[in-house]
């Protein structure tokens, strides 16, 4: 397994669905055990303020609260105020306080509500693989993996083959795309996904000054303890959306 490590502890997947209670629906995950979970800014940014709520994997509803957004990152972070027994934790590099990234080509799994309303609202869980694209180590931290994703993936976590986290999802097309200013709002697809590796979000959470968890023992897990282990930290983030001004 290859892996790089930065010494420092868009395009929308966010789906609104056109139905009468005008509901937006992304993804997030837990990254400690005080209910604190992380999503992407664009996820938030079209709900009415008070009405964001989220799912957890025991189908029950709590409402969240913004803690921070950045604008450097597409990148947010909310709160249930309330413990929760499961949650990701960055994966370090062996032996020391540095996350790790991924570098080449890694196996890599992620958990979200890609397409919520065609898959009613379940969670979809995919395996992929990274692939080498831009440096994961020069900002904006990004990394691209074979893998489908569409409308809703958004905040979805992105595992190891360790079950840590090792970014989250941001961004998707069908077709790969050269460099960030070329990614649009259209041709969500089924081949490539993009994501903020931890480099981002451990930037993001030192600058907001948010508490997580991390691990540097790594070791190699069933395909089927990662999905668990996804499962459980993964959460459905919906909101009412603010109505249009005529």
């Amino acid at each position: 397994m290859m892996r790089r490590h930065l010494f420092t502890a868009a395009l929308c997947l966010n789906g609104v669905m056109a139905n009468a209670a005008q509901i937006s629906s992304g993804t997030g995950f837990f990254y400690n055990d005080s209910g604190h979970l992380f999503t992407n800014a664009h996820v938030i940014a079209p709900c009415t303020p008070g009405t964001i709520m989220v799912r957890t994997y025991d189908q029950a509803w709590h409402r969240a609260r913004v803690l921070a957004k950045d604008a450097s990152f597409d990148l947010a972070a909310l709160s249930i105020d309330q413990k929760v027994p499961a949650f990701a934790s960055f994966r370090l590099f062996p032996g020391s306080k540095s996350v790790s990234v991924p570098e080449e080509i890694e196996d890599a799994f992620y958990a979200g509500f890609s397409n919520p309303k065609a898959n009613d609202f379940t969670i979809q869980r995919k395996w992929g693989q990274i692939q080498p694209w831009r440096d994961p180590n020069a900002f904006p931290f990004v990394n691209r993996m074979r893998m489908d994703a569409y409308p809703g993936a958004s905040g979805s976590a992105v595992f190891d083959y360790a079950g840590l986290l090792i970014g989250i999802v941001f961004a998707g097309s069908v077709d790969p795309i050269t460099s960030y200013d070329k990614m649009k709002a259209t041709g969500y697809g089924d081949k490539w996904i993009y994501a903020y590796n931890n480099n981002a979000l451990v930037h993001f959470a030192n600058r907001k000054k948010l508490s997580y968890s991390a691990w540097d023992k790594w070791e190699r897990k069933d395909p089927t303890l990662i999905w668990q282990h996804a499962t459980r930290v993964t959460v459905l983030v919906n909101c009412q959306v603010a109505a249009p001004v005529h």
